[in-house]
């Protein structure tokens, strides 16, 4: 399961791109709209480079014991509230994204079920027809239930790359960096919120290094994402994202530093909540953005 939701991801996104670019001038000269959706293109693949996978936070949060938490992921109550702004609609597919492979983590197959339903009727309200066929799905939740990871990435694999994308032409990058940000900053959320939360004992501190250590290796992707949304025509939500998470690189560059430069000079140092405090409250104000 490690690689099967950013597969997922790779896939649909490289198809909004290809077709987004199929029906570029074979002109010499290329126009200033070609050379900014060019660097789009360029900025969203560095950014699936660097995206981390999905499935990591998921998969830590069990290997140190932490149990499964609804607090965790996005309520599908909520789809309805995004139905009024395309932007918000491709943001919280990102983060079903993150969720679906968290409820799978957990071998939550109905759940996880239900979740990539919702995550097709979503594509379907941004212009994506999609494809859907129950006989996989029902494969699915058996692989989950094993707990198959090979199985699991494939079958979701297959699942996405038969879709067509459809959307239109000037909403396909828009929509594609959105639904990256929204998976991002879901990730980031299941780390923090179980940082947080987790019983503040000596032996926990050391069983969370690896979160921490997740959470401060996201900075590139951060900075790439900010990029990314630089790139797009700027509309409220766009605005408003590189505004929240500029807050966010603030951190990295500033606490998040301190910390990383603690934990590698300092073997006495003690991980506790107070010294994520700072980050934990901003990954939970601009996921609270996304998902009111």
């Amino acid at each position: 399961m490690k690689s099967s939701i950013k597969f997922i991801i790779l896939l649909t996104f490289s198809s909004y791109m290809m077709s987004c670019t199929s029906g570029s001038s074979t002109s010499n000269e290329k126009s200033k709209e070609e050379l900014a959706e060019e660097k789009t293109i360029h900025d969203l693949e560095k950014l699936m480079e660097d995206l981390p996978e999905p499935s990591l936070v998921p998969f830590t949060l069990k290997s140190i014991g932490a149990g499964f938490d609804k607090a965790h992921i996005n309520s599908l109550s909520n789809i309805d509230n995004y139905r009024s702004s395309r932007d918000k609609m491709a943001l919280n597919m990102g983060v079903y994204a993150s969720d679906i492979s968290y409820l799978a983590a957990y071998g939550h197959e109905d759940d996880c079920i239900d979740y990539l339903k919702a995550s097709h009727e979503m594509a379907e309200f941004l212009g994506d027809s999609a494809i859907y066929n129950e006989d996989d799905l029902n494969e699915f939740r058996g692989h989950i239930k094993d707990q198959n990871e090979e199985e699991i990435s494939r079958i979701l694999g297959k699942l996405f790359l038969e879709t067509s994308v459809k959307m239109e032409e000037d909403h396909h990058l828009t929509m594609a960096g959105l639904a990256l940000t929204g998976s991002f900053v879901e990730g980031l959320y299941q780390a923090v919120i179980t940082l947080e939360t987790y019983p503040n004992t000596a032996e926990n501190q050391k069983l969370l290094e690896p979160l921490v250590k997740i959470v401060l290796g996201e900075e590139e992707a951060l900075l790439d994402i900010i990029e990314v949304l630089n790139d797009l025509p700027f509309d409220d939500t766009i605005a408003d994202m590189i505004t929240e998470l500029s807050i966010l690189d603030r951190l990295y560059k500033g606490d998040l530093q301190e910390i990383e430069e603690k934990m590698q000079s300092d073997p006495d140092f003690v991980l506790t909540r107070d010294v994520m405090r700072d980050i934990t409250l901003e990954v939970k104000r601009v996921r609270q953005r996304i998902t009111e």
